[in-house]
């Protein structure tokens, strides 16, 4: 068994289904039993936020434990063997759900897998796209109006090779239709082995044709930025791999050129990705020495670690107001947390996600492998967020339709409220 070294602080934000449970259907004569007439009902109560259902989900914590549970289990396998409508599981199946169900009993977020097992293509995936680069046809989509956009098309990767552009229409992946999946399944019907090919149905304006796409081995930006009004730069956070340092730098340097003198720093689309990377990034803007987090084990474990921002860089002295919101996860909430501990500047938006934990990838038999959390991170000042989360020192709702991935060219801060309130900021409006 081999075991990854490289920590994700990684959360791969997916659509959740609804779950809707079987009933017996009720005579009709006991149907007002279940369900009294209006005039006799009180009245409707508030529905829950989803802060109060994410505590409350996070404090009924993993189900009671089942006492002698290897020979419950066995009972339970041989039911399933003798009675199950759909016939017997294999061993492999049962064993798989097992292990499925012991990761679901650890540390988890409400609608987010922390602690799972990874396919071998899943595990590649992760693995390649912490080095900056995915497996795919070169597109970043978006669904608008129940139907699949493309965003922006990566600068040399199979699509913009097959003539692609952005604004064009995936209506369909070989063959099947996309109008009724969830953005995260459409975005796997799309992705696929290296060297595969792919049909995709593609509109523009009028126009319909089905393309054949190979393919490939992409790399992608994490880092965009451009200049706004008012010598005020812009940057956004996608992700954090080993290639986001530099890109971050780059960045950095550019807007400088092009005179910028204060930052909006944008990690509401940030799920996270490598601890490093986003201490690095926090060093870029707080002064060398300052404690950004420490990462603590299991009792009786590895000692804790603490980690410091280091080296001099131009930014950490300069005015700047980062955009969080509930997209914004795990290494990315470290960033934003180190800057307002730090007085590095304002944080503007909504609260975020609350995760917290520090994971591993380690390999097991067959190709696959799990993510599993090996720590916790406090904040500078000692707190631990876990299922909290940031919260913004200015809160700003986001635009009706929520804050989506906005190509850097077409910001607009008029239906931005966030970004407007933090060019206020900046420019002393």
């Amino acid at each position: 068994m081999k075991t990854s070294h490289t920590l994700l602080c990684l959360l791969l934000l997916t659509p959740t289904c609804d779950r809707t449970d079987e009933v017996e259907a009720v005579p009709a004569e006991d149907a007002e039993a279940l369900h009294p007439r209006a005039a006799a009902s009180p009245a409707p109560t508030a529905l829950p936020s989803p802060e109060q259902l994410h505590a409350k989900a996070l404090a009924a914590g993993p189900g009671p434990v089942v006492p002698r549970a290897k020979v419950a289990f066995d009972e339970l396998a041989g039911l399933i063997d003798a009675k199950y409508v759909d016939g017997p599981l294999s061993e492999d199946e049962l064993w798989t759900g097992a292990m499925e169900g012991v990761l679901a009993r650890l540390v988890q977020l409400p609608g987010h897998e922390i602690n799972t097992l990874l396919a071998p293509r899943e595990h590649e995936e992760l693995l390649v796209g912490t080095q900056g680069r995915v497996v795919g046809v070169g597109v970043m989509i978006e669904r608008v109006a129940n139907v699949v956009v493309v965003r922006d098309v990566i600068p040399g990767g199979p699509a913009d090779q097959a003539g692609l552009r952005a604004g064009d229409r995936i209506l369909g992946v070989d063959g099947q239709r996309l109008d009724a999946l969830e953005l995260g399944a459409a975005v796997d019907r799309i992705r696929g082995p290296e060297g595969s090919a792919v049909e995709l149905f593609v509109q523009r304006d009028i126009e319909e044709w089905t393309e054949t796409v190979t393919r490939g081995l992409v790399e992608f930006d994490s880092v965009e930025g451009r200049m706004l009004d008012g010598g005020v730069g812009y940057v956004r956070i996608s992700s954090f791999s080993e290639r986001s340092p530099a890109e971050l730098d780059a960045k950095l340097q550019t807007l400088t050129e092009q005179g910028a003198s204060a930052l909006v720093l944008d990690l509401r689309a940030c799920p996270g990705g490598l601890l490093e990377a986003s201490l690095q990034a926090a060093s870029r803007f707080v002064p060398a020495g300052k404690l950004l987090l420490r990462v603590e084990h299991r009792e009786g474990g590895e000692p804790a670690k603490e980690h410091r921002s280091e080296g001099e860089y131009p930014w950490q002295g300069k005015p700047l107001v980062v955009l969080i919101g509930p997209k914004t996860a795990s290494s990315a909430e470290i960033l934003a947390d180190a800057i307002r501990e730090h007085d590095r500047g304002l944080l503007v938006g909504e609260p975020t996600l609350g995760k917290h934990t520090v994971e591993s990838v380690h390999e097991l038999s067959g190709g696959w492998a799990v993510k599993l959390s090996v720590g916790r991170f406090a904040t500078a000042s000692g707190e631990t967020k876990q299922g909290v989360g940031v919260p913004p020192d200015i809160r700003i709702p986001a635009a009706e339709g929520g804050h989506g991935p906005t190509r850097v060219e077409q910001l607009d801060p008029a239906s931005d409220p966030a970004l407007a309130t933090a060019l206020g900021l900046l420019r002393n409006d």
